[in-house]
């Protein structure tokens, strides 16, 4: 008993212990069980904790190993990383655990006023805070706890109704179901109380795997009338050289590699982000556009290529506060990280432009309101201080299919990526550059979370990556063939399926997160006029006294 009573009194052993668990649960590792029991010991640390004080530097502790073991390769770490990419990665591993800790303190008040069971609120409260924040520029949802899933394909079946957020709703109840219980026998409460809480838990596990078992039988006997023919070409090219390079020499190596799959008679050809770094569709550069549009006719094929477009304002006083100034045409625009779709014969392209930007990295936060401060942050590599698009674009190809594309960052929004399916959307492309990170967890991580927009939305992925990790996924999240290696060179095709399903949460959206914050704002307010009312009850006391 001594032995264990010491165990349990080391906070910070628990929110280690914590911090690893929710750690190894994610992509790459294939430990996403570990998710379901994580939060045990930092629940029970919390339980035992004194003052907000206490709660805060265990809740610091404990999200802080959670984001280094998931969020170390943010910063590159390679002799050609931009140094204020660095500065950059270093900070948010630093700051990044305070965010976590809001709904810590949220909890640990009305631990103190609802007592032990407050603990199966926590779900609702660390649910509002993962949706609360998805939804700002500084938005940053790279770690939702529903991600650890994204490997179980049975278990986030389910993602079709209820989003990520319901998946780590789930993964949440089970671990406070878990928790209580664990407090009821160390606490000396009924046994037949945490008996219950452990079977509603296993509920909770058992039946969601169930159901996606019973999916996924169902779709491998299916199959699909509509298909389409896609190629995706992966360059490998060194992100960090690439903006410096020639626009002919560019616009060679990415047709030289869609040559050599054109014997695969593709419907659409598909280069990763900002695979063209130069801004082809203005006047200027229509000898680059031509040519390019030239081999489009010769060899007949649908193109969709990232680039980078731009807005130029003839009236100054249109400009934005962090809007760029040309020099030579002496005019300001924005200029956007965006993707263009050009058909064979056609002078008429179709585009859309980046809405959600990675903070600090490719745009300051709020930049419009703060313009002073986007020349001292601006990152060195690439164009930066990017503008932030207005339209979801949805794409139509000659035969009639529509697609959208969204991309690098963008596809880690659930609620945003719906947008595309719930306006008619065929199925979704995401075009990126994970060449920033190396072969770290990263471009991994990115490549797993795919699934979960396959699955929610009921649509096939094609993924577009610079150096990996490209791939096709059917919107039940499995691989439609196999999935490129990092840093090679590589050409795939396939026939995806085109499903023109809408799903009740392409529909809805993120119903479950707004669920959750009516409860947690609930109970916040229930919390709130117990204080008040002790406090009147001790002055009520003092008084007679």
């Amino acid at each position: 008993m001594t032995k264990t009573r010491t165990f349990f009194d080391s906070k910070l052993t628990l929110g280690l212990v914590t911090g690893l668990l929710l750690g190894l649960s994610f992509p790459p590792f294939h430990f996403e069980w570990l998710a379901f029991v994580a939060f045990i010991p930092f629940l029970f640390a919390i339980d035992n904790a004194g003052n907000y004080r206490e709660v805060l530097k265990l809740s610091y502790f404990t999200f802080l190993v959670f984001n280094i073991i998931a969020l170390y390769w943010v910063g590159g770490w390679s002799k050609e990383t931009d140094p204020f990419m660095m500065v950059g990665a270093a900070a948010l591993i630093i700051g990044h655990p305070l965010f976590f800790a809001v709904p810590i303190l949220f909890y640990h008040f009305l631990r103190k006023r609802l007592g032990r069971a407050t603990v199966l609120l926590f779900p609702f409260l660390y649910l509002s805070f993962e949706h609360l924040h998805s939804i700002t520029q500084v938005a940053f949802p790279w770690l939702t706890v529903g991600y650890s899933q994204c490997y179980n394909l049975p278990g986030i079946q389910f993602a079709s109704f209820t989003g990520l957020f319901g998946i780590s709703l789930q993964i949440l109840i089970v671990n406070s179901l878990l928790a209580y219980a664990v407090m009821l026998l160390l606490g000396g409460g009924k046994r037949d109380g945490a008996i219950l809480s452990v079977a509603v838990a296993l509920l909770f596990v058992i039946v969601p795997e169930l159901y996606g078992l019973s999916v996924l039988v169902r779709a491998s006997r299916s199959r699909f009338a509509d298909k389409l023919r896609v190629t995706i070409v992966q360059p490998n090219i060194d992100p960090y050289v690439k903006w410096a390079g020639s626009p002919t020499e560019i616009l060679r190596t990415y047709e030289n590699e869609t040559y050599l799959a054109l014997h695969r008679r593709a419907d659409l050809v598909v280069w990763p982000e900002t695979a063209i770094p130069f801004y082809l569709l203005l006047p200027q550069l229509s000898f680059y556009r031509n040519e390019l549009q030239s081999f489009i006719d010769t060899t007949g094929i649908s193109l969709l290529s990232g680039l980078p477009l731009a807005r130029y304002y003839p009236d100054s006083n249109e400009a934005k506060p962090s809007s760029h100034y040309d020099d030579y045409m002496h005019e300001y625009y924005d200029a956007y990280n965006g993707a263009a779709l050009f058909l064979p014969h056609s002078n008429r392209y179709q585009t859309y432009e980046k809405i959600i930007l990675v903070p600090f990295a490719e745009r300051l936060p709020y930049a419009d309101a703060l313009p002073f401060l986007i020349k001292p942050l601006k990152w060195g590599v690439g164009i930066s201080n990017w503008a932030m698009g207005t339209d979801t674009t949805v794409f139509k190809l000659a035969g009639g299919e529509k697609f959208s594309t969204v991309i690098c960052y963008e596809s880690v929004f659930p609620g945003y990526v719906r947008e595309f399916a719930k306006r008619g959307a065929d199925f979704l492309v995401i075009i990126t550059n994970d060449g920033w990170y190396g072969n770290t967890s990263g471009p991994y991580q990115h490549a797993a979370y795919a699934i979960m927009r396959a699955v929610e939305n009921r649509k096939a992925i094609v993924r577009s990556a610079n150096t990996g990790i490209s791939e096709f996924l059917d919107p039940y999240g499995r691989y439609i063939g196999k999935p490129t290696k990092y840093g090679e060179v590589a050409t795939l095709t396939e026939n995806i399926p085109i499903d023109k399903t809408v799903t009740f949460y392409s529909k809805h959206g993120n119903w479950i997160a707004h669920f959750a914050e009516i409860i947690s704002a609930a109970s916040i307010l229930i919390g709130l006029f117990l204080k008040f009312k002790n406090r009147e009850t001790r002055r009520d006391s003092n008084e007679l006294h």
